[in-house]
């Protein structure tokens, strides 16, 4: 059986708005008071018809300075508030000296974003701690923060009875197994937390595995060692460079005799991918198992 994961480039599709285009015509002499004032509010909107935006403060990349210029733009453009949120990651400008979550100089700075909003006369609302779920700060235990369910492996041989100590599972903080995580610059790493939720054992089919049929793995840009495709770990990874045309980009497994395949992790880095996993069993014709529809927004 031959399976290829296909991964073809998409060009945007521009967008299309539909615009409603309302006329007003100046008030006429004798229309009435709701009239004028609708009118008015059209003109000059008043503060609860103006726009909020969220104001993040990313990596600690905040100053005094940036915290009055960035509030006086909102004012002069008519933004009428913010929600300001502090989060661990993020790009632009970065600064020298870092202020971290919590610490009085943050706290400080803080309050100089209230002064500021005050005297600009901007509502400012804060999310009650660090990080988009709200879930950080240093009052939140090991035990209580949130988790990832991780596992190990152990194929026994049976029939028979088993004695031994089985291989321990990822027990590193990150999104899935043993992924890593990176720290915000001079902060202490978070602890980790590990405990044992349950021992799962289950009778397999007598079916090979994937890594024991060896398979040949090629490409658009020939064959490859997929050694790090088939090790099981989330920090490895392969390199291959995109075509130089727009054909599209594959990656092709063949086995030596037919193999039934269970299923299939892809990850498309921030998203998921455009693309398609085929099938085949000769080499030559392939059907479709499924797409790959991309992010929607950009389709």
């Amino acid at each position: 059986m031959h399976s290829s994961i296909i991964s073809r480039s998409r060009t945007c599709k521009p967008l299309i708005f539909s615009v409603l285009i309302l006329h007003l015509s100046a008030p006429q002499i004798g229309a009435d008071s709701s009239s004028d004032a609708l009118y008015a509010n059209f003109q000059n909107p008043p503060d609860a018809s103006r726009p909020r935006t969220w104001w993040h403060w990313t990596g600690g990349n905040v100053t005094l300075d940036g915290i009055s210029k960035d509030l006086e733009w909102m004012k002069r453009v008519g933004i009428a508030g913010f929600q300001l949120a502090d989060v661990a990651f993020g790009s632009g400008q970065t600064v020298e000296n870092k202020l971290l979550f919590g610490t009085p100089e943050w706290l400080a700075a803080l309050r100089h974003a209230a002064q500021e909003a005050e005297r600009l006369q901007l509502e400012m609302a804060i999310f009650s701690s660090a990080g988009w779920s709200l879930t950080g700060g240093p009052w939140v235990q090991p035990h209580q923060a949130m988790k990832k369910l991780v596992c190990s492996d152990t194929l026994i041989h049976g029939p028979g009875s088993f004695s031994g100590t089985l291989p321990q599972p990822p027990r590193n903080n990150g999104p899935i197994g043993n992924l890593g995580q990176a720290n915000r610059p001079g902060q202490p790493a978070d602890p980790t937390f590990y405990r044992d939720v349950a021992l799962l054992a289950y009778r397999l089919p007598a079916a090979p595995d994937m890594l024991s049929c060896s398979p040949r793995v090629t490409s658009h840009a020939g064959l490859l060692d997929a050694s790090a495709l088939l090790d099981d770990d989330l920090n490895s990874s392969l390199t291959i460079q995109a075509p130089p045309d727009s054909s599209p980009a594959w990656i092709q497994f063949e086995f030596a005799e037919p193999f039934a395949a269970r299923a299939f992790a892809i990850s498309g880095g921030g998203g998921i991918p455009v693309g398609r996993l085929t099938a085949s069993d000769d080499g030559e014709t392939f059907r479709t198992l499924v797409r790959l529809p991309g992010a929607q927004l950009y389709r």
